[in-house]
C-alpha cells in the first residue's frame, strides 16, 4: 500500500497544515455535486465579519476539531435557493426559515462526512458530531485550542459563505 507522506507528516512537529486540503477539496467536491461548478474558494487569514448563521460540526478521533460554515443571512438564504433551483425544487417558505437552517447544517455535514471518509482513505481514523446550527448577531467563538486552521471564504452567485476547519492531532 502507497501513502502520501505529507499527509502523514502532520503527525511530527509542528503539524502540517496539508490535513486541511483534504477539508477543503471534500467542501469542492460537495459543492459542485449541488450544482455550484464555478465558486471561487480564496484562503483568508480571520473569521468573517459579518456572521449570523453558523453551521459547526465537530471532528473526534485522531484528529480533532471543528468544520464551520458560517454567512450572514442574506448569502445563506440565496444558497438555499439557488440550491433548491439546482434541484429543480420550488421553495416552499419565503424568508429565512427553519428549512434553511436545516440546509446549511446539512451541507456542513456533507462536507465533514466527505473529509471523514477521505482521511479514512489515508488510514486517519476520525468522527463527526451532528451539526449545530446557530443564528444571531455578533456571534464570536474561541478556537485557538488548534494547531492548524484554515478560513476560505465561497464566493458564488449567492453571496460569500465562509468556510473553517481546524484541528489538533491528537495520537
Amino acid at each position: 500500500m502507497l501513502f502520501d507522506m505529507r499527509i502523514f507528516s502532520f503527525y511530527t512537529e509542528p503539524m502540517d497544515s496539508t490535513v486541511l486540503d483534504i477539508f477543503i477539496d471534500a467542501a469542492k467536491e460537495v459543492f459542485t455535486e449541488i450544482g455550484f461548478n464555478s465558486l471561487d474558494f480564496r484562503e483568508k487569514r480571520e473569521k468573517g465579519t459579518n456572521t449570523e448563521i453558523i453551521a459547526n460540526v465537530g471532528i473526534t478521533g485522531d484528529l480533532q476539531g471543528y468544520l464551520m460554515i458560517q454567512a450572514d443571512l442574506s448569502s445563506a438564504s440565496n444558497f438555499v435557493a439557488k440550491m433548491l433551483s439546482n434541484m429543480d425544487v420550488e421553495p416552499e417558505e419565503e424568508g429565512f426559515s427553519r428549512f434553511h437552517k436545516e440546509a446549511i447544517g446539512e451541507i456542513v455535514n456533507q462536507v465533514s462526512g466527505r473529509s471523514v471518509m477521505n482521511l479514512s482513505d489515508r488510514e486517519i481514523d476520525c468522527n463527526i458530531t451532528p451539526p449545530t446550527i446557530l443564528t444571531g448577531s455578533s456571534m464570536a467563538y474561541n478556537v485557538s485550542n488548534l494547531d492548524v486552521s484554515r478560513w476560505n471564504d465561497i464566493t458564488g452567485p449567492f453571496g460569500t459563505l465562509s468556510l473553517f476547519v481546524g484541528v489538533k492531532k491528537i495520537r
